[in-house]
């Protein structure tokens, strides 16, 4: 009976044991599933990108956002900077990157750009040749070619007019949908000449010309016969007077001078729409080196002249009506933006206020803008 009592006593210590032994190796496996990621319903990985904010490539939108986008340019600055005179492509290779990990890396063609930037920046614009880049990104497979515009010279007071040129895209932009997008850049440049030098500078995308009619479903011009009088009268109004808010005189549907035009795919709107960039010899960002030609009769870019066509007063007043709504929107691109100095924005920001006090006149309206408008037969 004793014995008996034994028997069982070890067959149930067994029994335990390798009960408890279940157990544990139970408990490891669920550990390490669950160390691993492993999603208890469904025993799959768990995608965990949301957490960290990866962004695919193909998903990565350029400027529907507009906080700052970190890139850099691997290139030979020597052979660039030798190259402003007679433009001609050379190697580069493009980084894009994304919480300080390269996101993108890509073998690009750069060039510098730009009539009379080439010739009197130290560092001029940038033309990116696209034509033999893959990317796997709706928008930037469809660009053959992107233009930056970069910071001049060294000097400070050359980043705040690169700023201040962003802010008037920007501007515009609440105007209408009609207009180039921008988005602002901190672009490393990696020298690959002897020099081996590293360094980082502001620069803003200016978005392609296809790119802007394509999403208003409209075609490009490239007729540099175009006059005022053929453009859409509001739009062209509209134009007129923002480059007059600005104090910008640089500018010419003939010629297409600081100027492209697109054409609505739509027979109830026949007639073209001007689209207007390039704005650094505006009054409101005053560069040193923007003087107004002589036939214009105004001493300094500071002061306004209206070179639009006169319009019909029920235009004019419609336009009128339209920037009036749109002030707070063209103040608050300026007052929201994080990376000019407060001296430089109050500057913009009077020089607004110089042109809404005209706009609440009617006896400013008709001496500043009806009486200066061209008269077309």
């Amino acid at each position: 009976m004793i014995f008996s009592i034994k028997i069982l006593a070890i067959r149930t210590a067994s029994i335990l044991r390798i009960f408890f032994l279940i157990c544990i190796i139970s408990w490891s496996v669920s550990y390490n599933l669950f160390s691993q990621g492993i999603d208890d319903d469904k025993d799959l990985p768990v995608d965990t990108s949301e957490v960290v904010n990866i962004i695919a490539e193909k998903d990565w939108d350029l400027f529907g956002k507009d906080d700052l986008v970190r890139l850099s340019l691997m290139m030979d600055i020597k052979q660039f900077q030798r190259g402003k005179n007679k433009p001609e492509y050379q190697d580069a290779i493009l980084r894009i990157y994304q919480d300080d990990s390269i996101f993108v890396e890509k073998k690009v063609k750069i060039k510098p750009r730009g009539q009379f930037r080439r010739s009197y920046c130290y560092f001029p614009p940038i033309k990116l040749n696209l034509k033999k880049t893959e990317f796997d990104n709706e928008y930037m497979s469809n660009q053959t070619t992107m233009k930056f515009v970069t910071q001049c010279k060294n000097a400070n007071v050359y980043e705040s007019y690169l700023l201040k040129e962003y802010l008037i895209y920007k501007m515009y932009n609440t105007l209408t949908d009609y207009s180039f997008r921008v988005r602002l850049i901190l672009m490393e440049y990696v020298d690959t000449g002897k020099k081996q030098k590293v360094f980082s500078k502001y620069s803003f995308l200016i978005e392609h010309l296809n790119s802007v009619s394509s999403r208003n479903n409209a075609v490009v011009i490239d007729n540099e016969k175009l006059s005022q009088k053929m453009m859409d009268q509001f739009v062209m109004g509209q134009v007129a007077l923002f480059e007059y808010m600005i104090g910008n005189t640089d500018w010419s549907v003939p010629g297409l001078h600081n100027m492209k035009v697109i054409k609505l795919m739509d027979f109830n709107k026949p007639e073209p729409f001007p689209v207007p960039y390039d704005f650094d010899y505006s009054g409101m960002v005053d560069t040193e080196y923007a003087i107004p030609i002589e036939e214009l009769g105004i001493e300094s870019v500071r002061e306004r002249l209206y070179r639009g066509i006169c319009l019909p007063e029920t235009v004019t007043k419609e336009v009128i009506t339209h920037f009036v709504k749109r002030k707070n929107a063209i103040y608050k691109v300026v007052n929201d933006f994080q990376f000019l100095e407060k001296r430089d924005k109050k500057n913009m920001l009077d020089y607004l206020d110089s042109f809404y006090r005209v706009l609440d006149s009617d006896y400013l309206v008709r001496n500043e803008i009806r009486k200066s408008c061209v008269e077309i037969k």
